[in-house]
């Protein structure tokens, strides 16, 4: 038995501001995706009645047409709120958005080492405080 069709929100919903925590229109909600990666983000918008699996999708698609738009193999996109990986899931948006909310886009490696790009073709491991990227491999692909 196929899954019932949720219907999109239409609300409109004032809370603290345009693009704010609590503010809606026509059921969208608004929130920040920023690319820690490459230092810059974007707003982005979702419906506050869609699954989880659809903002990921939508935030996967955003950052792969985007520099640096490819990752070297060993890499991959993790998206991040409140210090948690987001998983595609069949909850609603708003169980755990409320809008106004920064996602991080972060590059990581199978271990779970945080790369920086540096707008060319270098991703290099991003420095911690520990010092646990020491022995982390640099992935320069300008040759190729």
């Amino acid at each position: 038995m196929p899954p019932a069709r949720r219907t999109l929100s239409r609300r409109n919903v004032r809370g603290r501001g345009y693009a704010k925590r609590g503010y809606r229109q026509n059921g969208e909600l608004s929130f920040q995706l920023k690319r820690s990666y490459a230092h810059f983000s974007r707003q982005m918008d979702i419906n506050e009645n869609e699954t989880i699996s659809e903002p990921i999708r939508a935030m996967f698609h955003s950052v792969e047409n985007e520099d640096p738009g490819w990752l070297p193999e060993g890499l991959h996109f993790a998206f991040v709120l409140r210090r948690q990986v987001l998983v595609p899931s069949e909850d609603m948006v708003k169980t755990l958005f409320d809008g106004g909310e920064t996602l991080s886009a972060k590059v990581l490696n199978d271990d779970g080492v945080e790369y920086e790009w540096d707008d060319g073709s270098v991703f290099t491991p991003k420095p911690r405080r520990e010092g646990r990227n020491a022995g982390a491999p640099i992935y320069d692909f300008r040759g190729s």
